[in-house]
């Protein structure tokens, strides 16, 4: 018990520093990051005149959404270790599924273009590389284990399919996108909703594995 919440506290301690770090460095921009086309998220005035669209725009990503939900969860075991409740079971396994996307889709997709600057190297570190592998480990060593059945996955995806609807809707209205494969000014919709399902497929079999390995690994204690 006391190796396992100082597990879940480090990996809350790791999420929360990522995300308020990239939030602090958009709201004061201190770090100029150049846009990667008009229709994708950027382009605002620089310094504290282009703060809270910097803001959104970062609250927009799917990896800040990821965090957070990791920061949020690992922040309620670390709390209380014995909380059981359904709503926490449904935000752990969708923080897990969440993350593990992030890390794959950054590491293998986006990272090679991505190209971070000054302050946004450590940010990018701990949001992308760090926080992820951390989370799926403490996972794997403390659990919660036999938290995940059918039920907690169909809710599970209620938080990324509300990201993907925010997204196209955002988008819709401002005409810029936060990743390539959902730019619906590129791609049109029908490229961006093929872009977005083998994501969403992705995230599916994350899921399944996850579910035969909970089954598989003996209850926490």
């Amino acid at each position: 018990m006391k190796y396992s919440r100082l597990a879940f506290g480090l990996n809350a301690i790791l999420a929360w520093v990522g995300v308020i770090g990239s939030l602090t460095v958009d709201a004061t921009g201190v770090v100029v990051v150049p846009q990667f086309g008009p229709s994708y998220f950027g382009g605002h005035a620089a310094g504290l005149a282009g703060s809270i669209p910097r803001v959104i725009d970062n609250l927009s990503y799917f990896t800040i959404w990821s965090n957070i939900l990791v920061a949020i969860t690992t922040t309620m075991i670390y709390r209380n270790m014995n909380r059981t409740s359904h709503r926490l079971k449904v935000l752990r396994l969708s923080s897990l599924m969440m993350i593990t996307v992030t890390m794959l889709v950054y590491v293998l997709i986006l990272a090679a273009e991505a190209n971070p600057q000054s302050w946004n190297v450590y940010t990018d570190l701990l949001l992308h590389y760090i926080t992820p592998p951390v989370t799926i480990l403490v996972w794997l060593f403390f659990g919660p284990r036999k938290w995940i059945s059918w039920k907690i996955i169909f809710s599970s995806l209620l938080i990324p399919i509300t990201y993907i609807l925010y997204t196209f809707a955002r988008g819709a209205v401002i005409g810029k996108y936060p990743y390539g494969f959902v730019n619906v000014v590129e791609l049109g919709y029908v490229g961006a909703l093929i872009g977005t399902g083998v994501v969403l497929v992705l995230g599916l079999i994350i899921f399944l594995i996850y579910f035969i390995i909970d089954k598989l690994i003996p209850s926490s204690k």
